[in-house]
């Protein structure tokens, strides 16, 4: 039996990305308990390792945009880390482990889960893999229950990835600099249960990339989507996940569909 994966009738799904960031700071716990209270079947959030090896949940290489504090992730320890203030003065809140939000949202959620391990990063590591290799650890080693779905936009992580846990669904992120059918082309070769173009990279590919991919057994996401009009002609195409920094909106969105069950 798949590791961690998605119960087929749960499709689509509406994904968190960053947790509810429109509302709360991106990928604090804050943010994914937000997105979990309004109902949230999946988060989404980004992993990267510092100077100790430990697996943080940040978007950024840097610690400059989303918190108080400066300095390189890969070259911080998670202490260091720690003492950064990603909140507000009157509500702080620290970067938190990715063991922190296993914990958190087992048993309540989905994760899909961004290895950020980008060529040209300071920290760009193409030898050993060693975010994917403590990232996927760390699933294997807490007593997480639900699906997770490890994405990047990086091959060679998520290739690392199947080699480490054959059975953990992987899914293959591209913007518009890559052919859709190209990334599905290699998505098929390399076992990936999804892709999942932007958005702008997705309409212009249109409904009959959405079906191709179907045919070929392989399920589309989609991110980031903050407008009602995108995100209702996306699910009427068959996307079976939709990333929004607004939940509440794509959660609202979808339960006015047909066959719902609230529309």
């Amino acid at each position: 039996m798949a590791e961690h994966s998605f119960n087929e009738s749960a499709f689509p799904v509406v994904v968190a990305h960053r947790g509810a960031s429109s509302t709360h700071p991106e990928n604090t716990l804050a943010s994914f308990e937000a997105a979990l209270a309004l109902g949230a079947p999946v988060v989404e959030l980004d992993v990267r390792l510092s100077a100790d090896g430990i697996p943080v949940v940040l978007h950024d290489p840097d610690l400059s945009r989303t918190t108080d504090g400066s300095g390189w992730v890969h070259e911080l320890t998670f202490e260091e880390i720690r003492a950064a203030n990603a909140g507000t003065v009157e509500r702080p809140q620290r970067i938190p482990a990715f063991r922190e939000v296993l914990d958190a949202v087992s048993g309540r959620g989905g994760l899909a889960v961004e290895i950020k391990n980008i060529p040209g990063e300071p920290a760009y590591d193409d030898e050993r893999e060693a975010i994917v290799e403590a990232a996927v650890a760390e699933v294997r080693g807490s007593a997480f229950r639900g699906p997770v779905l490890v994405i990047s936009f990086n091959p060679r992580s998520i290739a690392a990835s199947k080699r480490l846990a054959p059975t953990l669904p992987t899914g293959f992120l591209f913007t518009r600099a890559v052919d859709p059918d190209a990334a599905l082309a290699h998505a098929l070769d390399a076992g990936h249960e999804f892709v999942f173009p932007g958005h702008r990279a997705l309409v212009p590919a249109g409904p009959a990339f959405v079906e191709r991919a179907h045919r070929a057994g392989v399920r589309v996401g989609t991110w980031t989507v903050d407008d009602r009009e995108t995100f209702g002609f996306l699910l009427d195409w068959g996307v079976d996940a939709v990333a929004s920094n607004d939940p509440a909106m794509g959660l609202e969105v979808l339960a006015g569909r047909p066959g719902s069950g609230s529309g």
